[in-house]
């Protein structure tokens, strides 16, 4: 059956080919253009702090020391900006050799005094995924292509240089850019594309840097990237299936089985190393009361996720990190799907319903989250739980989120790592934090700060130790009920069928244009 295009639909596609047949005569120098139609914006162009949506067009103009291949098993890391590495026996002291020949796209060279700096100021402007560079005790260059670093405990570090968050490499430059220049855009990285334009939240232009140091000549590279912002999903289905995008993010299951018999789009799933949950609002009435978080939490059937809502798109989660994660572990249990023992919880709970105000904030352009939420509600009310549902963006959520006093109740969360290791999740969401970043439970315990920290140290040394540590944490964390655990990701790949070189690595949650080109 054909589907109907909504009215504002067709305006946002009318929108969109008017601003691609503008910029194909004014900024894009050939129709060598990749598309990708997304749902979100940009929010930080700071490499040091930036933290979320930003992966997608960073990693295409930005590099790190090392890469981490998760396409492949066991997992392996590849060479960078650094050619090759060592390490101590003791794991305290690490030595990297770096690339020669490469610049930065303000022609800057890279080397080790551009490492150096780079980790001492994401160290110094302490934001956004800044805590990975938190054991680095000293750093000596050797020569201009030599850098060592000394830490403070023998974490891995080759997963801290490989991170898809915090460890780009810019250029020194950066220190002469003023914060109103950064806001309005900014790159300078040693990637295969630059930012060309940037206009808030409609879309973003990179263009290919004739000095990427691995060159231009060995296939049909892209020239330009545009990653067009389209919030409503059905525009994004729109733009994929008519041809104005190359690859297309967050297509609802329900409109990606309508493509099965497309010849000209390509649909496929893949594991990755994401997962979706509920945070709960440990600070904030009602759900600072642990037995009303567990009747929630009774309230939630995964199975009904996995088989119905997400199908192909998704598996039920096992534990409170992807089942495909290095060092992934099950808890001895997860809070089970009963409105009989939800129902017993609520009244363990000693709560007055009459005035008890809950709400939901889910992001708005994904529909699965929208169904989750509907479905919740309905099994709530079966309770008599009032659930109040508030979509929208997940800018404009996590912003809210982030003040307790607009904080809500629950909140829908994606997580895809930092860097590849079951800490990312414990660190980043659970650990004690005085001003939340995406802690948005409010959740505390020096218990479970004490044990992420261990854990981590032993990943590399104690490998079992640390898999046992990863399970108490997830036992005392679902013990305290600080989070409903819903489904395991299977990312959906959908793309024009001509396109060739695209790779599956959970690692990072993006797109590497260089390596693809059209058959």
């Amino acid at each position: 059956m054909e589907r109907i295009i909504t009215r504002s639909t067709f305006f946002n596609l009318f929108y969109i080919v008017l601003f691609q047949l503008n910029c194909s005569s004014h900024d894009i120098k050939n129709d060598k253009v990749f598309v990708i139609a997304t749902y979100d914006d940009v929010k930080d162009w700071d490499p040091a702090t930036a933290f979320s949506l930003e992966v997608f067009p960073m990693s295409n103009m930005y590099e790190p020391l090392l890469w981490y291949d998760a396409g492949v098993k066991p997992g392996r890391f590849l060479p960078g900006l650094a050619t090759s590495y060592s390490k101590s026996e003791d794991g305290l002291v690490w030595v990297f050799n770096l690339r020669k020949n490469v610049f930065f796209h303000d022609g800057t060279k890279f080397n080790a005094e551009a490492v150096k700096f780079v980790v001492e100021r994401n160290k110094k402007l302490n934001g956004g995924a800044s805590y990975i560079w938190s054991s680095v005790a000293k750093i000596t260059i050797n020569s201009p292509h030599q850098i060592i670093f000394t830490l403070s405990s023998p974490v891995p570090f080759d997963k801290i240089v490989s991170s898809q968050y915090g460890a780009w490499m810019y250029s020194p430059s950066i220190e002469s850019i003023s914060e109103d220049s950064l806001n309005h855009g900014f790159g300078s990285g040693t990637g295969p594309y630059q930012l060309k334009k940037w206009a808030r939240n409609k879309y973003i232009l990179l263009e290919k840097f004739n000095k990427y140091w691995r060159g231009w000549e060995k296939r049909d590279h892209y020239n330009s990237v545009l990653i067009q912002v389209a919030t409503e999903s059905s525009t994004r289905f729109q733009m994929i299936k008519s041809g104005i995008a190359d690859y297309a993010v967050l297509i609802p299951n329900q409109l990606l089985e309508t493509l099965e018999d497309n010849l000209e789009v390509s649909v496929s799933y893949h594991p990755s190393w994401i997962n979706e949950f509920y945070l709960l609002n440990t600070k904030k009435h009602p759900t600072n009361n642990l037995w009303f978080r567990r009747a929630i939490a009774s309230s939630l059937d995964r199975k009904v996720l996995s088989n119905y809502i997400y199908k192909n798109t998704a598996v039920e989660s096992k534990g409170l990190t992807p089942q495909s994660i290095p060092f992934f572990v099950e808890p001895d249990s997860l809070i089970e799907f009963s409105l009989v023992i939800a129902k017993n919880y609520l009244n363990k709970s000693g709560l007055d319903l009459t005035n008890v105000k809950t709400d939901l904030s889910y992001v708005s352009t994904y529909e699965q989250y929208r169904l989750t939420s509907f479905m919740l509600l309905d099994n709530l009310k079966k309770i008599g739980v009032d659930l109040d549902l508030k979509p929208g963006l997940w800018s404009t959520n996590w912003d809210k989120a982030k003040n307790l006093d607009t904080a809500p109740n629950i909140i829908s969360m994606a997580w895809w790592p930092t860097v590849s290791s079951p800490s990312d999740w414990f660190f980043a969401l659970y650990n004690t934090q005085e001003n939340p970043l995406f802690n948005l439970s409010y959740y505390g315990n020096s218990v479970v700060d004490s044990l992420t920290k261990k854990a981590w140290e032993l990943e590399t040394t104690e490998p079992r130790v640390a898999q046992d540590l990863y399970k108490k944490i997830q036992n005392i964390l679902i013990d305290d009920c600080v989070v409903i655990p819903a489904v395991d990701v299977n990312v959906s790949s959908v793309r024009k069928r001509n396109i060739s070189g695209l790779k599956s690595n959970p690692a990072y949650s993006t797109i590497f244009v260089y390596d693809l080109s059209k058959n």
